[in-house]
């Protein structure tokens, strides 16, 4: 007897009376954007705040999201330092433009002092400074910002030397202890760039500019212990560097604080609380704290310190931290935030605003016209950003580094370029809509040239990610290809189909594994290649109690051995022991590895399904395209809602898989149909 009717019956009934989503606090990441946008500031508070849980997958969830005197006192701590920064009434950092030349570093000065049968690291010449070596020092030394904010940069800089190759140039921001990368761009091998970033910086903080690609010979031999004047090698030409701001905040349609004796307590408070709490504020609610704010008054403290005691009560209220929604349908207000801190990650704008004070925004016609508004805004990038970033688990991208001798060719720019990829990958299927099969194989790919190159895919250039046809012969295709991906799945030497093959069991089927048996031991992959990783699971799975989920585990996991811990294609293993392995990284020959084993891609179900390969595999898998997007829709539901799935559920999720099915579609509409279903217009 099937007990799904009786287990909807009182799921449903359970979420009307009390709600499917429990009362939902601001996770950080929502915290420090409402903050910027609320108060018009671009301030660092995650920092502040301690790391949220993940629950049901991700770090919006209510059931996480817990309140204690611990977070009480980071959250005021916060909204000091957010009120400190928008109503510091001191004069308002003085925009700077300055031109900086490496001519002027004491770095270069010094290098070209050099006499006798000492080596010069930098070429220098009227117009320009060549480096060669990413190890030269090459921080901007004459100039620290002074200020912390946004900063344009327009840099002059060429390839030298590049023998008909791009060369590449890195941007950082660096205190000596920490260095951030602020953009890589590619400098064509002939004539010169002019490169615009614009940037968030630290004060105290200094620019240094690196090469990257560079530092060899057509021999493959570097500059150490040579004179710069007369070596042959790869380099790059800095001409200048042009430096502007703090730049004024950006995006951001609020008015900030308001300190105006004349307009008083009362009426900034109303003005702000409704702006703050999300929602309509009347007079009596904001008494309390028109009441603090007298308070410090009739102790003889400033209007402006007042205020800041009755701010910092509103941005520490209940109302503030939580999403007020009321068990039953979503009033226009809380639908506007719904909707917001799900595609924004952010408090309603100034058109959401309106549109819920006018109560239209529930008409599905407007809500379609906003969902679409706000997917093709820029700031969706932080939906898109965050969602993947814990739907398939890339935020643990540098839980492991690749060990340096294995897997020479990673560094920071090869990692940015994997993230960088998955995203735009994701934000072009949703702004295209299209099919979901794409997630499993798609007939094109997102590269520049750092990734193209890894990949070994020819006749990509630039930085930026563009759509490439996969071409014949190649395996990519699809998020399970994708370096990133790879990445994260593997451990800094080497691979385990075992982590791969539940990676694809948990985020893309959405079947969760039992955790292994406690009396199991595990085991850890021969890098010196002399057993196999098929050879050992072998053995483990001759135990019972592991045979069960080996069996589901293991072959996706086999399928992708052709992938190394980077993500390259692999014939054989990198191992310690066996064949030098020829090949050049960057103009260098690498000898650091060998070459073991053969790799072995095949793999069985215990259904008797056969692959020889990876993309037998995909074709595996597209036969679950509706399993697939069932999971998806799933995961994006939790994230848009802030709540796991529950029973009664299942009929919304299988309502939009069905509309999927017969309209077409992919991403897009999924977005669209959970937006006009019950559940998210529902607590």
């Amino acid at each position: 007897m099937s007990l799904r009717t009786e287990l909807h019956t009182a799921s449903l009934r359970k979420q009307q009376a009390d709600g499917r989503v429990l009362l939902r606090r601001l996770n950080r990441v929502e915290y420090e954007n409402t903050l910027h946008d609320l108060l018009g500031i671009n301030l660092p508070l995650q920092h502040y705040l301690p790391e949220d849980s993940i629950t049901h997958g991700f770090d919006n969830v209510s059931e996480g999201l817990r309140l204690s005197m611990l977070h009480m006192g980071q959250f005021l701590e916060a909204a000091d330092a957010a009120i400190d920064a928008a109503v510091d009434l001191r004069d308002p950092p003085k925009s700077v433009k300055r031109r900086l030349r490496y001519h002027d570093e004491e770095s270069v000065i010094d290098d070209q002092k050099k006499v006798g049968g000492q080596t010069k690291a930098f070429r220098v010449s009227p117009e320009s400074v060549v480096i060669f070596d990413d190890n030269s020092p090459t921080a901007v030394r004459q100039f620290t910002f002074r200020d912390r904010g946004r900063y344009r940069f327009k840099i002059s800089a060429s390839a030298v030397q590049a023998a008909g190759r791009p060369a590449w140039l890195k941007v950082y921001a660096t205190n000596w202890k920490v260095r951030n990368l602020l953009g890589y761009f590619d400098l064509p091998a002939k004539g010169r760039r002019e490169i615009e970033l614009i940037a968030n910086i630290e004060a105290g903080w200094l620019l240094e500019l690196k090469p990257y690609d560079t530092n060899y010979d057509p021999e493959g031999r570097a500059l150490y212990g040579k004179d710069a004047y007369a070596y042959q090698g790869r380099g790059i030409s800095i001409d200048w560097i042009d430096v502007e701001g703090p730049l004024p905040m950006a995006g951001s349609d609020r008015p900030g604080l308001g300190l105006s004796e004349e307009l008083g307590a009362e009426k900034l408070l109303l003005e702000f609380a409704t702006r703050a709490f999300r929602r309509p504020v009347t007079a009596a609610e904001v008494e309390r704290y028109v009441k603090l704010a007298q308070a410090a008054l009739d102790d003889d403290r400033s209007f402006e310190d007042a205020m800041r005691v009755a701010y910092r009560a509103v941005l520490t209220s209940p109302r503030f931290l939580f999403l007020e929604e009321k068990p039953g349908k979503l009033d226009d207000w809380a639908l506007a935030s719904r909707l917001s801190y799900f595609l924004w990650n952010t408090c309603p704008d100034k058109e959401l605003r309106k549109l819920a004070s006018n109560n239209t925004l529930h008409q599905p016609e407007m809500l379609r016209a906003q969902v679409k508004r706000l997917l093709d805004s820029p700031k969706a990038d932080a939906f898109i950003g965050n969602f993947i970033g814990q739907w398939l688990e890339l935020r643990q991208i540098d839980f492991t580094q690749p060990d340096k001798k294995l897997y020479p060719e990673f560094d920071d720019i090869l990692k940015a370029a994997m993230l960088g990829e998955t995203k735009a990958f994701i934000t072009f299927l949703i702004r295209s809509d299209l099919p979901i099969k794409n997630l499993i194989h798609s007939e094109f790919v997102m590269l520049n040239r750092i990734l193209a190159e890894h990949y070994g895919i020819p006749g990509v250039t630039g930085e930026e990610f563009r759509r490439v046809p996969v071409p014949e012969g190649s395996h990519r295709g699809g998020v399970l290809t994708h370096a990133s991906v790879l990445k994260v799945t593997a451990n800094g030497t080497s691979t385990s189909p075992v982590i791969r093959g539940a990676w694809v069991a948990r985020r893309l089927l959405g079947e969760p594994l039992p955790p292994p048996p406690a009396d199991i031991p595990t085991f850890e992959p021969d890098t010196r290649g002399a057993t196999t990783i098929r050879e050992q699971l072998a053995k483990h799975r001759s135990i019972a109690t592991c045979a069960a989920c080996h069996d589901r585990m293991d072959p996706p996991g086999f399928a992708l051995e052709n992938f190394d811990a980077i993500g390259g294609w692999r014939e054989r293993y990198r191992s310690e022991k066996g064949d030098p392995a020829d090949r050049r990284f960057r103009g260098r020959r690498v000898w650091e590895y060998k070459l073991g084993s053969p790799v072995d891609a095949t793999g069985q179900f215990p259904d008797g399904r056969k692959f020889a390969d990876v993309d037998g595999f995909k074709q595996l898998l597209l036969d679950r395209e509706d399993q697939i997007a069932r999971n998806l829709i799933q995961n994006l539901l939790v994230y848009a809602t802030g709540a796991g799935i529950q029973f009664a559920d299942r009929t919304t999720v299988e309502k939009i898989v069905t509309r999927l099915e017969s309209k077409g579609g992919g991403l897009r509409t999924i977005i669209h149909e959970i937006v006009q279903s019950d559940v998210f217009q529902t607590k």
